[in-house]
Parts: C-alpha cells; sequence; structure tokens
C-alpha cells in the first residue's frame, strides 16, 4: 500500500523499522499481555467484524479468573453478535466505534459481571493506552484513517524507545488479519496530517 507522507503505517518488523527510522535508538520500557490471537475469517461475517472479534478477543482475556466466561471463541462471538445487532451492527457497515463499550457492557451484564466498559475519545499514548496496559488491561483501538481505516485492533501492549533524547513510542497490537503482533508508531500516528480525531480507545475495568 502506498502511504500518503506523514501516513502511519502497521509495522510487522519492528526491529527493521527502528534500524531503518530511528538508528541506534534504545528500548527504554516495555510490556505485552498474554493474550488469545484469532483473525476474523474464523468468525461469520468476516469483512465487517474486526470490532466484534477484538471485543472477543478482550473478553477471553479475562476468562481466567471468571469462569462463567466460555472458553470456546466462537460461543463468545455469537453472543457478542447477537448483542451487536441491538446497537446497529450489519455486514455494510460493521460496528459504530461509539456502540463499542455498550457491547462490552452489555456481554459482562448478560452472565453477571459488573464492570465499567468506557469510550476514549480525546486520549494519548500515558493515558489511557500505557496506563491501562500497566494495569494489565487490554484495549480496544478504532482507526478511522490509514491503513487501519475503518478498523478496530486490540491494543495488547508498548515499547518506548529512547533515540535522540526523545521518547518514541509504539503501540503493540492484534490487527485481526494475521496470527503475529503489528505495531504502530504513535509519534507518527498523531502528527498524520488525517489523525484529528479520527481514532478512539475502549477501556474495561471490573466493579
Amino acid at each position: 500500500m502506498k502511504h500518503i507522507k506523514d501516513d502511519y503505517e502497521a509495522i510487522d518488523n519492528l526491529n527493521k523499522y527502528i534500524k531503518s527510522k530511528y538508528p541506534h535508538a534504545k528500548l527504554k520500557e516495555e510490556k505485552s499481555l498474554p493474550m488469545d490471537n484469532f483473525i476474523q475469517n474464523e468468525f461469520p461475517n468476516s469483512e465487517k467484524n474486526c470490532s466484534l472479534v477484538s471485543i472477543t478477543r478482550l473478553i477471553k482475556y479475562y476468562s481466567n479468573p471468571y469462569n462463567n466466561i466460555p472458553s470456546d471463541n466462537l460461543d463468545i462471538f455469537l453472543s457478542v453478535y447477537d448483542i451487536s445487532l441491538e446497537y446497529g451492527f450489519n455486514n455494510i457497515t460493521g460496528t459504530h466505534p461509539t456502540k463499542i463499550d455498550n457491547i462490552i457492557s452489555d456481554y459482562f451484564k448478560s452472565i453477571n459481571i459488573k464492570t465499567r466498559a468506557k469510550g476514549h475519545y480525546f486520549s494519548n499514548f500515558y493515558s489511557p493506552l500505557k496506563k491501562e496496559i500497566d494495569n494489565n488491561r487490554p484495549l480496544i483501538m478504532n482507526i478511522a484513517f490509514g491503513e487501519y481505516n475503518n478498523h478496530s485492533v486490540t491494543v495488547t501492549g508498548y515499547k518506548i524507545y529512547k533515540f535522540k533524547n526523545m521518547n518514541i513510542n509504539f503501540i503493540e497490537v492484534y490487527d485481526g488479519w494475521k496470527k503475529t503482533h503489528s505495531y504502530i508508531d504513535y509519534n507518527i500516528f498523531t502528527h498524520s496530517l488525517f489523525t484529528m480525531n479520527v481514532f478512539s480507545l475502549n477501556s474495561l475495568k471490573f466493579l
């Protein structure tokens, strides 16, 4: 895919990217949450189910210690799918980003677990993203431009590098397209010409 100048990219080989763009950068801090990964075409409605798969992955992460969360990924997905229909999911436009927290909340309510899901529409790398990961809570990120245009990913971690007295921050994600992690250069992402308030994050806390 050709990228418009200053647009971000989905990075598959982070070491290669850093050597090219930030030579001699040193890893300062990192954290990655262990999560099951599965891709969209393993589930129904695979063209528009990115948010639902991300929600499924988030829920599955909490199956230990919450035994009332099914062990089967498809069982979780189908319940999430049924709830999403109440919030306007369809096979043409998918899930509206502002409804992701509602779907998450309703799922946990349906299995009698008290939670608070929250959408974040004006956020930065350190809050809530890094803060949530540091507290062992993955997030869902919906992006409305660039390589992940109108796509939801699961945020599983971060890496912070030191380069010329600056912090270079990377978001670690499962994007639902492949079985390995990808990374987003947050510094490029937030300075893109197209990034003005066109991404959101969803967090989850247990009450």
